[in-house]
């Protein structure tokens, strides 16, 4: 598992994304009968910052995207995008996670750490 690590402007929205399979090949919105996304605060992992059931629809693509994508030239399927409220405290540090369900089981994907950096100023 590897985790993938970022920052933020504090009171920005952020994205996040990966590419997952099932059974060896890029899943699609079909394969993925719900979708969860929670975040903790890392200085206290019992303080969930997010708790969302996104749709199959708004957040799996059944062809691979490159838009803002840097991991590679080939592209990403999963895409949820977290809300400004969310990132509010300049150093604070947050780990996302994502679990898909399908009708083999569950896929984790590899989490997101993401750190809130002071606004710049004007």
């Amino acid at each position: 598992m590897t985790i993938a690590s970022g920052s933020v402007y504090e009171d920005s929205t952020f994205t996040l994304m990966a590419r997952f399979e099932v059974l060896g090949v890029n899943g699609l919105q079909a394969d993925v009968s719900a979708i969860t996304v929670k975040g903790w605060d890392v200085s206290d992992f019992t303080a969930t910052v997010l708790s969302a059931t996104p749709t199959s629809a708004a957040s799996i693509y059944d062809t691979l995207q490159t838009v803002m994508w840097s991991e590679d030239s080939t592209g990403y399927n999963f895409r949820y995008d977290v809300a400004d409220t969310i990132c509010v405290t300049a150093g604070a540090r947050y780990l996302f996670e994502a679990v898909l369900t399908t009708s083999g089981g569950t896929i984790t994907l590899d989490p997101w750490e993401v750190e809130c950096r002071q606004t710049r100023s004007s």
